[in-house]
């Protein structure tokens, strides 16, 4: 149980680690590159396979700052001169998790896809190694890849051409699903967000966004 945070707040952060995820992604395939802190912040998360604590999967909440905002707007629905691609991204994550919820074959291999590469780990410096996000991104591709449901990535062809860069999208949706499953072993629910709009702006406004560390 994490000391820093109530459940509820937990909750609500680890959907914010979606929506952080989804924004990073659409920096990545608009501008080629992201908040490196946060990238590596979200990646390490997916290799806390077992951990059910918001505390083990982010240490760093602040890195997250980015998704509690857009978290915040969407909830809000203040979406004037907003960015809309991140919101579009991160709802498809959601989406995306509930899909794999529902395969536990998916669900099994992509497991042991990672346990496999967390005990190689020892041969990558940083997790936003291009060689590490490869592989992340291949996993990705074999498991959440077979299914028919694409998330459709606009941004700059020069980028979304770059293999490395394609990798780093790709990764950032593996976390960003990583998240999603936390949010929903938290307790979190994709009807909350239809019909709990206010209860959960008043979570995430009771955290303190530029104290987050």
């Amino acid at each position: 149980m994490s000391e820093r945070f109530s459940p509820e707040q937990q909750q609500l952060l680890a959907l914010a680690a979606v929506f952080e995820a989804a924004q990073l992604a659409d920096d990545v395939a608009q501008r080629g590159d992201c908040d490196s802190q946060a990238f590596e912040a979200l990646i390490a998360g997916i290799m806390e396979l077992d951990a059910e604590n918001f505390d083990r999967v982010y240490a760093q909440p602040g890195l997250l700052r980015e998704g509690v905002s857009l978290l915040s707007r969407s909830l809000s629905k203040d979406s004037r001169g907003a960015n809309l691609r991140p919101l579009n991204y991160g709802l498809a994550l959601l989406h995306l998790a509930g899909k794999l919820r529902n395969n536990e074959d998916t669900v099994s291999i992509l497991r042991n896809r990672l346990l496999a590469l967390s005990g190689q780990q020892a041969h990558f410096d940083r997790f936003s190694d291009d060689a590490f996000c490869h592989r992340i991104a291949g996993i990705y591709l074999d498991t959440l890849g077979t299914f028919r449901f694409r998330i459709q990535v606009k941004g700059e062809p020069a980028h979304l051409q770059d293999d490395n860069k394609a990798a780093r999208i790709r990764a950032l949706f593996l976390a960003g699903v990583r998240a999603a499953f936390l949010w929903h072993q938290l307790g979190g629910r994709r009807w909350h967000l239809l019909f709990q709009r206010k209860r959960l702006l008043g979570v995430i406004e009771s955290i303190d966004i530029n104290n987050l560390r």
